[in-house]
């Protein structure tokens, strides 16, 4: 009997052999760990593939709208070597920068510092400020980067990877490039682990990556801000707060009311409440990458 397990824990497997003149059975059960000494060994305990932190179906606010349909869903599996990859800054070329350098998680996992943009590998700074990264399965978000150039989640992620300023695997001037990140990876016995945990055999590719650090992106839900703690005590976004200041409702008032009002400043129109999806239209799109360009 050979095959390969798609998850740990007890299998029971009954064996009948006919001659026919006669039949026999037996049953006897199979114990499926996980292999992971070397997950063990390189984060000390902290992750135990046999006791998954949970990502699948996480509690939202009751305000938010439903999520989208993707192709991709969140597993835990697949969202725990997401987060590994997320936080992991060996994957740069300097081995100091990380996905969570920029997308800080005590800031909406966005950007970190004061500089307007983000700063990347020998402290070359990228064109844009990160965007936020929580609520990004919830309220019609569907393309992703500032002026919306990735077609879906998979497709945004692995780009900062091949970034020139971001990761600086770009295979430009000397550097190299996004296969030589995946050799690195591969080269690593617990990430050879975690993929054959995840995808059943240990082979990392990009559509992999792409997959796992999708689904870890779209399991961040944002459930405990001010903001969020606020909204759940009211019944609409342009009702008062309990927990603002009056200049904090002030502010929210002019961020939700379009710029037509006299009183609005419209920024809800891209920053879309209550999950603050981004939404630009084409022509808002080609204004934006425009003004870059200049």
């Amino acid at each position: 009997i050979t095959g390969t397990p798609e998850q740990t824990g007890a299998t029971t497997v009954t064996i009948t052999a006919n001659d026919g003149a006669a039949q026999v059975s037996d049953m006897f059960a199979i114990n499926v760990t996980a292999d992971q000494d070397a997950v063990m060994a390189k984060f000390a305990g902290r992750i135990d593939l046999e006791a998954l932190e949970t990502y699948i179906n996480p509690a939202v606010p009751d305000y938010f709208r439903a999520p989208n349909t993707v192709l991709n869903p969140v597993t835990d599996k697949g969202a725990t070597l997401g987060r590994v990859i997320f936080y992991d800054d060996d994957l740069s070329v300097t081995g100091f920068v990380a996905c969570a350098t920029c997308h800080v998680q005590a800031n909406a996992f966005s950007e970190g510092d004061d500089t307007p943009t983000s700063q990347g590998i020998f402290g070359e700074f990228t064109g844009r400020s990160s965007t936020r990264l929580v609520n990004t399965l919830y309220g019609e978000e569907e393309r992703f980067f500032w002026d919306e150039r990735a077609e879906n989640m998979e497709d945004q992620v692995t780009k900062p990877f091949k970034d020139h300023n971001e990761h600086g695997f770009s295979g430009e001037m000397g550097r190299p490039d996004f296969d030589d990140m995946m050799a690195i990876m591969q080269a690593d016995a617990a990430y050879r682990e975690l993929f054959r945990f995840v995808f059943l055999d240990e082979t990392i590719t990009e559509e992999r990556i792409q997959s796992a650090l999708a689904q870890f992106v779209h399991s961040i839900v944002s459930f405990d801000s001010k903001y969020d703690t606020g909204r759940a005590a009211v019944a609409d976004d342009m009702d008062p707060f309990p927990n603002f200041t009056a200049d904090e409702n002030a502010g929210k008032n002019l961020f939700m009311r379009p710029a037509a009002a006299n009183d609005g400043a419209g920024c809800s129109s891209c920053h879309v409440p209550p999950e603050f999806a981004i939404q630009m239209d084409i022509a808002v799109t080609a204004a934006v990458s425009a003004r870059k360009m200049r």
